[in-house]
């Protein structure tokens, strides 16, 4: 994953490696609107004025003000490019890095984002970006997180990019890992994203919409699953010496909660990491959820999980309660909403009027 996470890095090697006249023209388009009342052609184009600036947006606990929309901005990994291509940002990048690699095989960019993602220049597909990489772009503006393109201890962090001229956002999911004191991970990480990117680039009711969109969605679900007995789930990223799982302060355990499961690592209060198969054999989960991006795909990993000693005889190995779900969606994205439909669909099938295998 965007991992030193470990596991992508290790599995695949990875190698240590503008405002166009349109969007004036979109600006002026929309300045118009404004003034001739037509509701729908203001919400599509509600690009902040300069007079809206600066804003101040705080990124892991430590503001960052803008002067003005960013204009170079890169986006690192595909659950972050997401987040900008779903409010209509790609005019406003530069170049994104790490994308293709963490989508699944023959699909790696989800249909609805790939019109926008053509028109952004695809760096490296396949790695997070080096610092001379990114330099090399000449961003304004950069939107990662810590182990999804940032580490710390290196010159990949935001204090060092900014002497490049480089404002970073971090993605809220990650700041776990920099600040010590988290204590639990939720959907709403994910709508914070959504809000300061929101801000930064002046699209806030672009982001709002999306946001209550999603939350829908959700509550949707809330409404089916919420008084049923919850499945116990294990989230099976990769790794077959030492499972690398989202643990407590990972996306998955909100996902699974709000779905009607329960994480069976929801108490292991880290991010991103890896754990033991004897503490997985212990915990019995019902259910596995695999992650699917890259290579070894979900075949593989569902082949291995069958074969293995340590794995072969947990219930949900055995009941073959198998959920593929793509890296973007288990981790921060837009696509969050619709993986809690898929996983409560698939724990609780009779609670949406499916037959037992969920089909």
């Amino acid at each position: 994953m965007h991992h030193n996470h470990g596991s992508r890095h290790t599995a695949r090697q990875r190698a240590s490696r503008n405002l166009t006249a349109f969007t004036a023209l979109l600006a002026l388009l929309g300045l118009a609107a404004c003034s001739s009342g037509t509701p729908t052609a203001t919400a599509t184009a509600s690009a902040k004025s300069g007079s809206d600036y600066p804003v101040t947006v705080t990124s892991c606990g430590v503001p960052v003000t803008y002067d003005r929309a960013p204009q170079r901005a890169v986006a690192n990994d595909i659950n972050t490019t997401e987040d900008m291509l779903a409010l209509g940002l790609e005019s406003h990048m530069a170049g994104t890095f790490g994308a293709v690699g963490d989508g699944p095989v023959g699909q790696p960019i989800p249909p609805q984002y790939q019109a926008g993602f053509n028109k952004v220049r695809d760096v490296d597909p396949d790695n997070y970006f080096t610092l001379e990489e990114l330099v090399a772009l000449r961003p304004d503006f950069l939107f990662a997180g810590w182990n999804y393109g940032l580490q710390v201890g290196t010159n990949l962090t935001p204090s060092y990019l900014a002497r490049f001229g480089i404002k970073t956002l971090v993605l809220t999911e990650s700041c776990a890992w920099v600040q010590p004191g988290t204590a639990s991970v939720s959907i709403s990480d994910t709508y914070q994203d959504l809000r300061n990117l929101g801000e930064i680039f002046g699209v806030e009711s672009r982001a709002q919409q999306l946001i209550a969109s999603m939350q829908a969605q959700v509550a949707a679900v809330r409404a089916k699953v919420a008084d049923l007995k919850p499945i116990k789930v294990f989230d099976y990223d990769s790794g077959e010496a030492a499972p690398f799982t989202g643990p407590g302060l990972a996306m998955p355990t909100a996902l699974i909660s709000l779905a009607g499961g329960t994480n069976v690592f929801a108490s292991l209060k880290q991010s991103w990491t890896s754990v033991s198969w004897e503490q997985v054999v212990a915990a019995q989960p019902q259910c596995i959820i695999i992650n699917n991006y890259g290579t070894p795909t979900v075949a593989q990993k569902e082949k291995f999980l069958e074969t293995f000693a340590a794995s072969k005889n947990l219930p949900a190995v055995k009941n073959r309660c198998f959920l593929p779900l793509s890296y973007d969606e288990v981790t921060p994205s837009p696509r969050n909403a619709e993986a809690v439909v898929a996983i409560a669909k698939w724990l609780h099938p009779s609670a949406f009027g499916l037959p037992p295998d969920g089909s």
